[in-house]
């Protein structure tokens, strides 16, 4: 079928008009369920105060709006051309204080009106985006954030399954909704490769900091099919980082983990291995082989090898391909590479492993494969803190045990303890990872009841988190090897 070379400004109205109903869970669907995720990060880049008043530029059915306003409790404006999907946002009682059916080429609001912008999936359907750009950042304050939601296109390997999904995939599965799901589905991926070959993503980069937005950010998520961008319009006083309490860090002078190497080279190779993590979470290994009456040490040193493959390579090689979290120079191909040959020689161990423990070990090897796969790409609910505590805190004790012979009740009580571990330490280092990779400025003071003040900066905020983790890594290690050895000296 031939495709038009550019997208008309009506094309969105005449292609989405109708589906508004059925548009919040058949998009999350169609997206594999990676939609909700991509507007989940859009909403943390914000990072607004109650008191804040935000516009929501292509508001739609109003899901970024109802984000926004349950996170932040802030105010919100909506903007959006099409009367369909504002007749469903409308009915979001208590979210947004105004809602304007409008354009953003032109928007009917003055200089400086917002503290904060957000737009989702808009870029593609303007004419000028450089033009479009200048008019979102003239309706922010000075300090504001803007941030969007866009899909992207993914690079290597990942394209041609891509485009299978874009042409065939999302067509049939539409037409199982609706003939204007089809519609829908047969249009949006010509429509982002036209996109992105006319504006590439340097380029897109490129025309918010021609609009005078500085610290612009891009985060490729889902291999690279959805792309969240996140920048801020400076002010003379932030325009160097500098604060009203003089407690500003830009992202960009923390590492983006205690434990990263500073510089590139090899080094991104030790910190792709996240060592103290890694270890913590084969210390459950030894751990789930100290509760067998008589641990092998042969059982012993193949979990160990086979965790470590999975856990330490494969699981966090796949981890860097979405977004760059740790900043590395690793190639992707080589990413890719590494995380299918670490996760296959585990895979290979733990079929060794099932021929020695009986058929029923094979549960083992299928779970952990797939906790390490859908994990790596992000899938709930496996990706979450209830995942990561069940993934990388219980398994690891309860397939050890397995194959150890231990009794399965101190098999379970000790794989509860790992989970609950595994989730104290989710809970500490969520925030410091939040700042070391996302955070523009930190500002504040705390005033204390004789009067004196201490100002708050990124360092004081991720120090007491960060010193608890270097600790009890090491704690967590120590302690299990002792149980093992225990049984062994």
């Amino acid at each position: 079928m031939c495709q038009s070379a550019t997208v008309s400004a009506d094309d969105p109205r005449r292609i989405f008009t109708g589906i508004a109903g059925s548009y919040d869970r058949v998009a999350s669907v169609l997206s594999l369920g990676q939609d909700p995720r991509w507007r989940r990060a859009l909403v943390d880049a914000i990072d607004a105060r109650p008191t804040d008043r935000l516009l929501d530029v292509a508001t739609g059915t109003g899901m970024v709006a109802q984000a926004l306003h349950d996170r932040y409790g802030c105010v919100v404006v909506g903007l959006d051309q099409s009367e369909d999907m504002l007749r469903v946002a409308r009915t979001r009682e208590g979210v947004y204080d105004t809602i304007v059916e409008g354009r953003a080429e032109h928007l009917p609001f003055a200089d400086a009106t917002f503290d904060h912008l957000t737009f989702t999936y808009l870029l593609r359907y303007v004419d000028d985006p450089a033009a479009t750009m200048r008019e979102l950042v003239r309706v922010v304050k000075p300090g504001g954030r803007i941030a969007m939601v866009e899909f992207g296109l993914p690079r290597g390997i990942w394209r041609a399954p891509w485009w299978l999904y874009t042409r065939i995939g999302l067509r049939v599965a539409g037409r199982l909704v609706s003939k204007k799901w089809s519609a829908v589905g047969a249009f949006l991926g010509p429509s982002i490769e036209r996109f992105y070959a006319r504006h590439p993503p340097g380029t897109v980069e490129g025309y918010w900091r021609a609009a005078g937005l500085s610290d612009v950010h891009t985060r490729r998520m889902s291999v690279g099919g959805g792309v969240v961008m996140w920048a801020t319009k400076p002010d003379a006083p932030f325009a160097k980082g500098a604060s009203r309490t003089g407690a500003a860090m830009p992202s960009a002078s923390l590492a983006p983990a205690f434990y990263a190497a500073r510089g590139h080279g090899w080094r991104d190779y030790w910190t792709l291995l996240h060592p103290p993590y890694t270890i913590w979470h084969l210390s459950y290994v030894l751990l789930g082989a100290a509760l067998a009456p008589a641990p092998d040490p042969r059982t012993v040193a193949g979990a160990l090898v086979a965790f470590g493959l999975a856990v330490g390579i494969g699981s966090h090689a796949f981890d860097e391909l979405q977004g760059r979290p740790l900043r590395t120079d690793i190639p992707s191909p080589i990413l890719v590479a590494m995380g299918g040959a670490a996760l296959l020689a585990a895979v290979g161990i733990g079929l060794v492993g099932a021929t020695m423990f009986g058929p029923l070990f094979l549960a083992f090897v299928i779970g952990g494969a797939s906790i390490v796969l859908l994990y790596g790409f992000e899938v709930p609910p496996v990706h979450s803190d209830m995942g990561f505590a069940l993934g990388w805190g219980a398994f690891p004790v309860l397939a050890t045990a397995a194959a150890a012979g231990a009794h399965a009740v101190p098999a379970v009580l000790a794989a509860l303890g790992a989970a609950i571990l595994s989730l104290a330490q989710r809970r500490l280092s969520t925030r410091a990872r939040k700042i070391r990779r996302r955070a523009v400025r930190v500002t504040g003071e705390i005033i204390y009841a004789d009067g004196s003040r201490e100002s708050i900066d990124a360092h004081s905020l991720i120090g007491a988190p960060e010193a608890a983790l270097s600790i009890l890594w090491l704690a967590i290690f120590a302690i299990s090897l002792a149980v093992l050895l225990a049984h062994w000296l």
